[in-house]
């Protein structure tokens, strides 16, 4: 019944649809936000003020599903979790203030997937995995990552991060494929390249919310 309220919920009206929302499913809703034509079907859902889901975005498997203020979504994303209930599987998706996600991206959503604030997924295609194969005792498991991106990043298109750690400020090259961590600097990076590599290391300091 859930499914189908959930179903049913794409193509209502926005006022309806956002009752469902905060009613029945009691998930948190802030004000002024729009979701289009979007499936989204998360086990806590909390939303910030004047966010913008666009169309023919799914988003479903995940036990928490978060937004800051301002975020925008567009069109035809796939943001997946498992609909495991092993606690091991932590799906959840946060994404922090003014975060601006373009079309045609996947995130895997097996571990925890933190976006800092203003931080943008240009172009389309980039793929987030925070899941891998390990082997305990010579036998195949699967078991979750966390991905990290900082604040004020930007992700190129087409690239691919795996269970990795991307500092605030970083520039990562279209196409690149990032899979370890980077350590935060007193300047940007550009990391790029495939396994990605710090590429540039630009002059001047960073600021991050009125400090360097």
């Amino acid at each position: 019944m859930r499914k189908i309220l959930l179903l049913l919920a794409v193509i209502l009206p926005h006022l309806l649809k956002l009752f469902i929302y905060r009613r029945v499913m009691g998930w948190k809703i802030g004000k002024q936000v729009k979701i289009g034509f979007s499936y989204i079907e998360c086990d806590q859902v909390v939303l910030g003020d004047n966010i913008l889901i666009r169309h023919f975005n799914i988003i479903r498997g995940l036990k928490h599903f978060q937004l800051g203020s301002n975020c925008y979504i567009a069109n035809f994303n796939e943001f997946f979790g498992n609909n495991s209930s092993d606690e091991k599987w932590k799906n959840e998706l946060i994404l922090g203030e003014g975060v601006l996600f373009m079309s045609h991206h996947f995130i895997d959503v097996a571990g925890t997937v933190t976006i800092g604030s203003h931080t943008t997924i240009a172009g389309r295609n980039t793929q987030v995995w925070s899941h891998s194969l390990s082997y305990p005792n010579d036998v195949p498991d699967l078991v979750p990552m966390d991905v990290s991106i900082g604040k004020e990043a930007y992700i190129g298109a087409r690239s691919t991060l795996i269970g990795c750690s991307i500092p605030d400020k970083a520039v990562i090259g279209a196409g690149s494929v990032v899979n370890k961590s980077f350590a935060a600097e007193s300047c940007r990076l550009l990391i790029a390249g495939n396994p990605a590599t710090i590429k540039k290391r630009y002059d001047k300091s960073i600021v991050i919310d009125g400090q360097e």
